[in-house]
């Protein structure tokens, strides 16, 4: 097996590589002044099985095409089976029909990975892992929980005896398993999404956090919404300390200043998005035990 980086997950593809001791493909690209990817594949892989890393996070469409350009490739070239690590599966939150006329966006998703040639797709914590794994059934699916190497890795260096909180009941398997993890107490809070604008809000409440430490868990942060209405409500019942954790971390910069202003002592996400301006876990190794009991 060799390893591809991809454009969006460079660092990570280069760590899971020196961790399994595979030898990297080189990957030449660059962006053209209208947009376009330029990309250009360096390295036999004829043979071969390749494993393409790279996160869909924004720009999904520009991270999802190049995925796509670099399996097909890698099949013209003669590569015996792809594998795409896709640490953050873009659109995997449109999964089902809502409203007469709306696209299914997972379900198109899912089969462009097919069609391109990838064998076998890897992911983390996906949006929901029962529709992940059903659709495109043709294709070999992996979807990585890694709560509870996350979990034991905060408890290493930051080890508190937190209260629990998420953000709404769609996440209290993550939250459970957490706290049992952890051995901690957890309560979760309750939010509306409008059907029509899609705006997400927390329904304001008594919390009994006052002088404790909250951990506030969550699966991803994109527009910042939820977390911030969350984060209010919290500091509103007058915690001890207040840490912001999620696994996919797609906010913007102003979010992210935005969440720090409000008075949260850190944020912390996994490296499924890498960024520069909070505190990230790797989760290099929870991927290669993974390949390394399937392939190697």
């Amino acid at each position: 097996m060799k390893i591809l980086p991809g454009p969006a997950s460079k660092e990570l593809g280069e760590r899971i590589a020196k961790l399994l001791k595979l030898p990297l493909l080189d990957l030449n690209s660059k962006y053209f002044s209208d947009g376009e990817t330029y990309l250009q594949i360096v390295g036999d892989v004829l043979n071969e099985e390749i494993a393409i890393v790279q996160t869909t996070a924004p720009p999904q469409e520009k991270r999802l095409m190049e995925i796509l350009l670099l399996a097909s490739t890698l099949k013209e070239m003669g590569a015996s089976k792809v594998i795409a690590i896709v640490p953050y599966l873009c659109y995997a939150r449109s999964d089902r029909r809502r409203k007469d006329g709306e696209v299914v966006s997972h379900e198109i998703t899912m089969n462009l990975f097919y069609n391109s040639g990838i064998d076998t797709l890897i992911t983390i914590n996906a949006h929901n892992s029962e529709i992940f794994l059903e659709t495109a059934p043709n294709m070999e699916k992996f979807d990585l929980n890694i709560i509870p190497f996350l979990a034991k890795e905060i408890k290493k260096y930051k080890d508190k005896e937190w209260l629990i909180i998420g953000p709404d009941s769609g996440s209290i398997k993550d939250i459970e398993l957490t706290s049992r993890i952890l051995n901690l107490p957890y309560i979760t809070l309750e939010k509306y999404r409008d059907p029509d604008t899609h705006k997400i809000s927390i329904k304001d409440a008594e919390i009994d956090c006052k002088d404790k430490d909250v951990l506030l868990l969550d699966d991803i942060i994109s527009s910042g919404g939820t977390a911030i209405d969350a984060i209010k409500l919290i500091l509103k019942n007058k915690p001890s300390s207040l840490i912001f954790f999620c696994i996919h971390n797609l906010a913007s910069e102003e979010v992210i200043n935005e969440i720090k202003g409000l008075g949260v002592n850190e944020i912390i996400s996994s490296n499924t998005v890498e960024r520069d301006d909070i505190e990230t876990i790797d989760i290099a190794n929870s991927i290669t035990d993974l390949l390394e009991e399937k392939y190697l």
